[in-house]
């Protein structure tokens, strides 16, 4: 299932801005794949987990697979 993309978004390109319980999407062309909670990051490496309330599980995100929104809310 894909979420509708959420409007109060700013795209996030440095990981170091992320603290554990912001907000995110990750998205492909557009379309949101995963939306949650930072639980933790790897700037070096270009990934973030987040708990993910679409599916209710951890995801690793890549960001050479995805762009990272943060949401305002």
């Amino acid at each position: 299932m894909t979420a509708i993309a959420t409007r109060t978004t700013v795209r996030i390109l440095d990981l170091r801005a992320l603290t554990p319980g912001t907000i995110v999407e990750a998205r492909r062309r557009d379309e949101v794949h995963y939306r949650g909670r930072v639980e933790d990051t790897a700037p070096g490496l270009g990934v973030v987990w987040i708990r993910d309330d679409l599916a209710g599980h951890r995801a690793i995100l890549h960001l050479d697979e995805y762009s990272i929104w943060r949401v305002a809310g």
